[in-house]
């Protein structure tokens, strides 16, 4: 994908000979390049983890200020996983007639949902990843039809435009390679770095939610 943005004398020419499909792979490129950016920003520790707010919910909970620590969960500015796992499991908590046994469930369940959320902001490149190939073949197809009607058009004083839809055969292949393997590696070190997070928030927030577990035991 990176590749397509050089525009040195080797590289650029490369776009222009794909024709239509190289320019439309660029495009998919320049969006994966997006989006690679969107979910480094988006899928970090720091974000899905706050220590701050962790460490608010805690205390909160620590105290016994569910309903303050409920109303700071619920609100626009900590949507974070710490902050949605806590508000589901209070509210399963006081609406579930098991009360506080409830709490770790619902917990999972919350942070399956944000996980489940987040994989599916991923599918983007997972889309780009698999038709940038088919672009690349299609072009591939397109370029040999044109270089048979050449042929059988033309026969052999046709050598000029021969090699020119060979070229656009091979160049179109190739670009969409170039897109569509990044794609996938991107693809899959955000998974795996979403899963890692995840297990994580799993273990902290056992930690956390403690307190409203232990009312079910008093």
């Amino acid at each position: 994908m990176t590749c397509l943005f050089a525009v040195d004398d080797g590289l650029l020419p490369l776009v222009q000979a794909g024709g239509t499909i190289g320019w439309i792979l660029l495009g998919l490129s320049i969006v994966a390049l997006a989006l690679a950016f969107l979910h480094a920003w988006t899928i970090r520790r720091s974000r899905l983890l706050p220590k701050q707010q962790i460490d608010s919910i805690a205390a909160g909970l620590r105290d016994g200020n569910v309903d303050d620590v409920l109303e700071w969960c619920q609100s626009s500015v900590s949507d974070s996983f710490p902050a949605r796992i806590t508000a589901a499991a209070i509210t399963r908590m006081r609406q579930s007639p098991l009360g506080a046994l409830e709490v770790h469930d619902a917990a999972e369940e919350a942070g399956q949902a944000q996980v489940a959320r987040l994989e599916r902001s991923l599918e983007g490149l997972s889309v780009i990843a698999a038709i940038a190939p088919l672009l690349g073949l299609m072009g591939t197809v397109l370029g040999m039809v044109d270089a048979f009607d050449a042929i059988a058009s033309q026969g052999p004083q046709a050598a000029g435009e021969l090699a020119s839809s060979i070229s656009l055969a091979l160049v179109t292949t190739l670009l969409g390679l170039a897109v569509a393997i990044p794609c996938v590696a991107m693809h899959a070190w955000f998974r795996v770095r979403l899963e890692s997070i995840a297990a994580e928030a799993g273990l902290v927030m056992e930690a956390v939610l403690e307190p409203l577990a232990e009312m079910g035991d008093a």
